[in-house]
């Protein structure tokens, strides 16, 4: 909200796509199956090929191969890929329950942004963040003590948002002395807004603070939520 008459829109994350990995190891699992029963297929009719040849003695050798083969090796084949279908098939009915999960949260986050403040007829577009929209409304009040909540509330939000990332300290003061530059772009804008929240709250009453100047501010608190996606 830089501007009284400026559409802002906030670029939306991708969302990843958690079902891919789920139908990738679905595909592996069924060539993995019918490689087997191919395998299976191909053997039994060389079996059978080779014994319509009659090759003498050499067919009385291949006769017990195949008789050894079925009766021993075969059936301990056929057990092995039942329990490895079966666990193939519980693998992934369980990864598919995880995944689903994970879509859940995901639609969550991913679902949660804003995607305009202001349109360009002036007019503020309330956002899903429960705690901005409260902080918009104010903002968008006619009445002066609503201006001062809403810096208020907004740098609430601040203080919630430095928690949330991890920077250390008693106030937000302190944990905004302890912010690293490069991970955050809008470090000189939080200070200018939270110096003006002080103000405020040391003044009470007696700052003087218009509608301009309210929404100047609360574009500050803007910038810095926007970047950390809080909005």
């Amino acid at each position: 909200m830089a501007e009284e008459k400026k559409t802002t829109k906030l670029t939306k994350p991708t969302k990843p796509t958690g079902g891919n990995s789920d139908e990738k190891a679905f595909e592996q699992i069924t060539f993995l199956l019918a490689g087997l029963i191919l395998l299976g297929a191909v053997a039994t009719a060389l079996l059978n090929y080779i014994e319509s040849l009659g090759l003498g003695a050499l067919e009385g050798i291949w006769d017990r191969t195949v008789d050894y083969f079925l009766l021993n090796i075969w059936p301990t084949w056929k057990l092995i890929a039942a329990v490895a279908s079966t666990l193939a098939l519980v693998g992934i009915i369980n990864n598919s329950r995880r995944l689903r999960a994970i879509n859940i949260e995901e639609q969550k986050i991913y679902d949660s942004t804003s995607e305009t403040v202001v349109s360009d007829e002036g007019r503020v577009i309330k956002p899903k963040n429960e705690k901005w929209e409260k902080v918009i409304k104010y903002a968008n009040s006619s009445n002066a003590s609503d201006w001062r909540l809403a810096i208020i509330e907004a740098d609430v939000m601040l203080e919630e948002l430095l928690h949330t990332v991890g920077y250390e300290g008693e106030s937000l003061g302190e944990r905004l002395k302890s912010v690293d530059k490069s991970e955050f772009l809008t470090i000189e804008v939080a200070w200018e807004a939270h110096k003006i929240r002080n103000a405020i709250a040391h003044s009470g009453g007696d700052f003087q603070l218009n509608e301009r100047e309210t929404k100047r501010v609360i574009a500050l608190f803007e910038e810095v939520f926007k970047e950390f996606q809080v909005i």
